[in-house]
Parts: C-alpha cells; sequence; structure tokens
C-alpha cells in the first residue's frame, strides 16, 4: 500500500455519549467535522471542545481531540486504509477514535498526542500537513514527508 496524505486539524474536539433520553444539541464552532451517530445505546457526538463544560452531568464527554483527515475522497473499492494509518498509531501508543463519511476516513486523536501521531505515520510511509492555525514538530505548517532527510531531521529534533 502506497502512503496516504493526511491533514490535522488545529480545532480542539470532544467526542460525548448522550444518554437515549437526553435531548440536548451540541453543536457550532468552525471544526472540520462534527456531528451525531445515533444507536441504541444513545447519541455519540463529535462537537467543539469548548463546549464540553456545557454538555452536563448526563453526558459523558472525552477530549479534547484533534482530527487527522485522509485526502480524499477514497474510492470504496480501496481496502487496509484504516490498518495501514491505525497500526503505526497502535504501535506508538496512540489511542484513536476513528470515523467514516462518503468520501473519506477521519483519525481523532489525543491533542497531546498529536505531534507524536504524525510522527508515526511520517515514519509509516504517510505525509501529514497541518491545517493553518496548528503546529507541527517544529512548528512548521509545510506537509510532513517520510524522506531520508525529513527523518534525520525528525531526528535531530528530539
Amino acid at each position: 500500500m502506497t502512503g496516504f496524505d493526511l491533514r490535522l486539524h488545529p480545532e480542539r474536539l470532544a467526542v460525548g455519549l448522550v444518554p437515549a433520553h437526553a435531548n440536548i444539541a451540541l453543536t457550532g464552532g468552525t471544526a472540520a467535522i462534527h456531528g451525531t451517530l445515533t444507536t441504541e445505546a444513545g447519541r455519540t457526538v463529535v462537537f467543539p471542545y469548548s463546549l464540553a463544560e456545557d454538555a452536563g452531568p448526563d453526558i459523558r464527554v472525552e477530549g479534547p481531540f484533534v482530527a487527522l483527515e485522509v485526502a480524499g475522497p477514497l474510492d470504496f473499492s480501496l481496502t487496509g486504509v484504516l490498518v495501514g494509518l491505525l497500526t503505526p498509531l497502535a504501535d506508538a501508543g496512540i489511542s484513536v477514535f476513528t470515523l467514516s463519511t462518503f468520501d473519506t476516513d477521519w483519525i481523532l486523536v489525543p491533542a497531546d498526542d498529536a505531534e507524536a501521531a504524525a510522527k508515526a505515520l511520517t515514519a509509516a510511509g504517510h505525509s501529514v500537513r497541518t491545517e493553518p492555525g496548528g503546529t507541527r514538530a517544529g512548528g512548521s505548517q509545510e506537509p510532513h514527508h517520510p524522506t531520508s532527510d525529513s527523518a534525520q531531521h525528525t531526528e535531530e529534533q528530539r
């Protein structure tokens, strides 16, 4: 499998579980991804972390996270996309929350692990570009490409 291009979005996100009986909307902000998925257990909501304090005691909230967006659209016939992206993150000990849309896949990682996630994905042959408003190792917003020069540069930054 060839490497994927990913965009790291700087907005802080939360993931919440809204019980089936609760009628609360956690919307707002300008996050690149937000939404609701409903099951019998309740609604899982991805929303701006800035609203987490307003969620209330009935809502289980995790975060903050940042989102890695796989450059798409991805063809539905592709196989192994998530395993190719999640394996290096698991090997680095980084927990994830994944979402798929019609066009692409999204990986939410703990905000404190964003730099380590970018390094792990780059080492695995993917590239990670930080969206404006965020920073990456060294403060750069340029694409992080897996080349021998960038690997050497990464080693120098440690």
